[in-house]
C-alpha cells in the first residue's frame, strides 16, 4: 500500500478534519488508498501555537493514524489559494505552483502501528495489518 509521511501536527489536523488538504510541492496521479503516517520530526514553537490556536490533539509521531483515499490533486493558483479559509492556509504551504491533495474517506487502526517514514511516497506492507482498518 502507498503511504505518506506528513509531519505529525499536520496530519492529525488532516485526519481529524481540521484542515482539508495536505500541501505538497509535487503533484501525483496516483488515486487511491493512502496509509497516513506521522513523521518524527520534533514540533516547534510555531506548531505548538497552531497545536493550540485549532485544537490539535492526539499528537503521536511514528505512527500509521489513518488509510484514506487520494482523490484530487489541484494545482495552486491565485484563486484556489484565495477561496481558502484562513485556518486552511496556516496549516499548510500554500504558495502558486504548489499542489493541494485532497484526501477522503478516513478509516482508523484498530491498534497502534508504528514504522519509520520515508520522504515522497513509499510501500507500507499492510498484508498483516490492512484487517485492523
Amino acid at each position: 500500500m502507498k503511504a505518506l509521511t506528513i509531519w505529525h501536527l499536520y496530519a492529525q489536523a488532516l485526519t481529524n478534519g481540521i484542515k482539508l488538504y495536505e500541501t505538497r510541492s509535487w503533484q501525483t496521479k496516483y488515486r487511491g488508498p493512502v496509509a497516513i503516517h506521522t513523521s518524527m520530526r520534533p514540533m516547534t514553537a510555531k506548531d505548538e501555537d497552531l497545536a493550540q490556536k485549532y485544537g490539535i490533539k492526539g499528537i503521536c509521531p511514528g505512527k500509521v493514524v489513518a488509510i484514506a483515499d487520494l482523490t484530487d490533486c489541484i494545482l495552486m493558483d491565485t484563486d484556489f489559494i484565495a477561496r481558502q479559509t484562513e485556518q486552511e492556509r496556516a496549516l499548510g504551504n500554500w504558495q502558486e505552483g504548489n499542489y493541494a491533495w485532497k484526501f477522503e474517506n478516513f478509516r482508523r487502526p484498530e491498534k497502534d502501528i508504528y514504522v519509520s517514514g520515508r520522504q515522497g511516497f513509499w510501500n507500507l506492507d499492510m498484508s498483516c495489518e490492512i484487517e485492523n482498518f
